[in-house]
């Protein structure tokens, strides 16, 4: 009668050295996936809009898309100063009607929420930059 192997069965054996390094590969992997999840969910990017918060002088730069646009507020000689407001409408809700009137106007910012609404008239800002 002959003898056949069992199934499934593994052929080899692993030293200690491989054993060990397998170990340390797969430690490596969690801790790589585990960083890139705590960078994504904790990292450095500014998520919080402060358009709300923003006076006529001020300076802000969009970290947001031009549709949806996200205010960071800055000195306005920082060089990432993008923008000076030029008038903030709190209760506005019409863009052109709260900017029309307000000289040397090139963009505005509206939004409407819970919060309320306002508009904020802007120019780009020629201080940024300079010290």
């Amino acid at each position: 009668m002959s003898h056949t192997p069992p199934l499934g069965g593994p052929t080899t054996s692993y030293t200690p050295a491989q054993i060990r390094r397998n170990r340390l590969i797969f430690l490596g992997v969690v801790l790589v996936l585990a960083g890139l999840v705590a960078f994504v969910t904790l990292g450095p990017h500014d998520t919080k809009d402060q358009s709300a918060t923003l006076h006529a002088g001020d300076c802000f730069q969009n970290v947001g898309t031009d549709k949806h646009a996200k205010a960071k507020k800055l000195d306005c000689t920082d060089p990432h100063a993008d923008y000076k407001v030029l008038k903030m409408d709190k209760g506005g809700v019409v863009d052109t009607f709260s900017c029309s009137g307000v000289p040397g106007t090139t963009g505005s910012l509206t939004q409407m929420g819970a919060e309320g609404s306002f508009v904020v008239c802007f120019k780009e800002n020629d201080d940024k930059g300079s010290n």
